[in-house]
């Protein structure tokens, strides 16, 4: 097992040689990464470009380990990927891998997080978007639990995309270590995967400018977070409508014109002439 502490402050993880079991783990013992053999793809497959045409991606569908906090420190603590923005979008679905053996059961509280972050730096914070209470519906590593957000989310301005979820179902000083919940796939880490601390439990909603800490896996620790996001293109509102000049508005007035003269032409061509 390969176990990694952080100093003081939180801000600088240090790469830890394998503990024997025998030996009792540091007092001050904190974040925690343990790879795991998850040889199954998770499920359910990506949906159909056709329902879900915007599909935030990083990890390849495949957890390699379990990522969380351990000892003294472990703690209730949010994680999350930043994507790329796709463009005008409604975010309708949230996908979360849990794995097994983390302290973590089916039916407890999982909070989702969604943040606009305009400078691509979650450590200054970010726009919070939304929070979501649910319940965790798998924790076998093997199966996603998804959640259809209501409301949807529209994202309409520029930035990066946040998406994360916090361990509700554990306290900070009073549920027993340890808490893993977030699944890791280090096959090929996209440095876009970041975790946020608080002194206690991360504060309802989660703002990420009050974190003690927030830092990217890109240490001794590093990979992606099996957290998704889907969604539907945003229709163009009239005010982005492309306005018309004078050329435009002359060849507009000239078909309208056209057209009302071939709809006289064939009601007159219509018309049943009596003569007596």
């Amino acid at each position: 097992m390969l176990r990694y502490r952080s100093t003081a402050s939180l801000g600088v993880l240090l790469a830890l040689l394998a503990v024997p079991a025998a030996l009792a783990e540091p007092a001050d013992f904190g974040l925690i990464f343990e790879p795991r053999a998850f040889p199954v793809r998770a499920d359910p497959p990506l949906p159909d470009l056709g329902a879900l045409p915007f599909q935030l991606v990083i990890d390849d569908g495949v957890a390699e380990g379990v990522f969380g906090f351990s000892g003294a420190n472990a703690r209730q603590f949010l994680w999350l990927n930043r994507f790329a923005n796709p463009g005008r979008f409604s975010l309708e679905e949230i996908w979360v891998l849990i794995p097994s053996g983390t302290n973590a059961s089916v039916g407890e509280a999982l909070q989702l997080v969604v943040y606009l972050d305009p400078d691509g730096d979650p450590a200054n914070g970010a726009q919070l978007l939304g929070t979501y209470d649910v319940t965790i519906q798998a924790v076998d590593g093997a199966t996603f639990s998804i959640f259809p957000l209501s409301p949807r989310i529209a994202i309409a301005d520029g930035g990066d995309i946040l998406i994360g979820a916090v361990n509700r179902y554990f306290q900070t000083g009073v549920d027993p270590p340890p808490t893993q919940p977030a699944a890791l796939d280090t096959t090929a880490s996209q440095n876009r995967s970041y975790f946020a601390l608080w002194a206690g439990d991360a504060p309802d909603p989660p703002d990420l400018a009050s974190a003690t800490v927030v830092d990217v896996l890109d240490g001794a620790v590093t990979g992606n977070f099996l957290i998704r996001g889907f969604g539907t293109q945003l229709p163009v509102p009239l005010e982005d409508a492309p306005a018309l000049g004078g050329a435009g508005l002359a060849l507009l007035a000239a078909l309208l014109g056209l057209a009302g003269a071939v709809l006289l032409r064939r009601r007159h061509s219509q018309r049943k002439v009596t003569i007596g």
